[in-house]
């Protein structure tokens, strides 16, 4: 683990030397349409294709191959007026489900409050919409603590989001190389920890934050993040749930290096065949991951409006109790393409090497999303 950190940290001080050769911005996103006077109405579409090839350790040979409809989205915002935000976003794949439904109410640089479902102030990567992630998919880590699919099993547990009501601001302007920024940001909630949609399932409420430092330059963030909370197990018995984050990232208009270490721990349901192991109760999953994502955009055509940039991710998950333990290390190698404003292409090669097995697998996603 402590050679794979380093060579990554390598990795990542080789990657950065390349933010001098920063020239374009990126190509904008499309306008969304307008109707009256604050509302806009918009959304995608991302359509996949998965196929993942594992040789268990028996000799026998488990792949799959599929099309999905990965997302649809329907996606209503607009500003009531100056200091008040609002948006409506829903999801259409299986089942109508509801993304986001908050609202925002600005009253200085300072001090801002958001209520409503929205994601949880965790971790760098969670914030991310998927449009703009350099992957098809989230680093494991993300995946498993951060509500996606989310380790302790809670189906609830989608999309990153929280039913609940945060702070947000950020203290101290600065300016460097002509750019405006605040040197510190913030983000606290609280949250009712039972997933989207969803009333809260006992009596406490959990607490998610995050701190931001922009230190000397606008493009560097280096952040710390927590989520304090219990859901309730399959039992009905509350359990902790309990995680916590470091990382930076580096971003401007070509170039996007970024890195983070998150780690929690998870109470486990009281059931007769997982609670003793050699004579202790077993009631901790501890899991902690690391991963590290470099991608730099270029601008390709005639026009120079089509942009293509290539992506590297390393990334580790490990997730532990007194009764098991799995490891698992994924090298990804990709490509993003977005042909034009509305059009993004996107493939992906992931080389996976799971350590309950003995031979590594191979997985290639490909997603075409449509952006209107």
């Amino acid at each position: 683990m402590k050679k794979n950190l380093f060579i990554t940290g390598i990795f990542l001080l080789l990657s950065s030397v390349t933010v001098l050769f920063a020239q374009k911005p990126t190509q904008p996103a499309p306008k969304k349409s307008l109707i009256g006077d604050y509302l806009s109405i918009g959304g995608y579409i991302n359509s996949q294709y998965n196929f993942e090839s594992q040789k268990l350790n028996d000799g026998t040979l488990d792949e799959s191959n599929t099309f999905q409809i990965r997302r649809a989205r329907l996606d209503i915002k607009g500003n009531i007026t100056k200091n008040i935000e609002f948006r409506l976003q829903g999801d259409f794949t299986k089942s109508a489900a509801l993304v986001d439904a908050f609202v925002k109410v600005k009253f200085n640089p300072y001090i801002n409050v958001q209520v409503g479902q929205f994601k949880i102030p965790f971790s760098i990567e969670n914030p991310y919409a998927p449009l703009d992630l350099e992957a098809i998919d989230n680093a494991q880590v993300i995946n498993a603590l951060s509500g996606f699919s989310d380790v302790s099993g809670n189906g609830n547990y989608k999309f990153g989001r929280e039913i609940g009501v945060m702070l947000y601001g950020g203290f101290i302007n600065m300016e460097t190389f002509g750019k405006k920024f605040q040197l510190l940001n913030y983000s606290v909630g609280v949250f009712n920890g039972a997933g989207i949609n969803t009333k809260d399932n006992n009596k406490t409420k959990d607490i998610a934050g995050r701190l931001e430092l922009h230190p000397w330059i606008k493009e560097l963030v280096l952040a710390g993040s927590m989520y304090i909370g219990e859901y309730q197990t399959t039992n009905n018995e509350n359990a902790i749930r309990n995680r916590y984050g470091i990382g930076g990232e580096y971003k401007n208009n070509h170039l996007v290096v970024r890195s983070e270490y998150l780690w929690g721990v998870t109470g486990m349901d009281n059931t007769d065949e997982i609670t003793f192991a050699e004579g202790k109760l077993v009631n901790d999953q501890k899991s902690d991951g690391f991963y590290a994502v470099a991608a730099y955009v270029f601008n390709v055509g005639k026009d120079g409006k089509q942009t293509i940039a290539p992506v590297v991710r390393y990334d580790y998950y490990n997730s532990n109790t007194d009764l098991t333990e799995t490891t698992s290390t994924y090298y990804m190698l990709g490509l993003d393409w977005w042909p034009e404003k509305h059009l993004r292409f996107q493939l992906n090669y992931t080389l996976k090497d799971n350590g309950n097995n003995d031979n590594l697998g191979h997985a290639v996603a490909a997603m075409l999303s449509v952006k209107f």
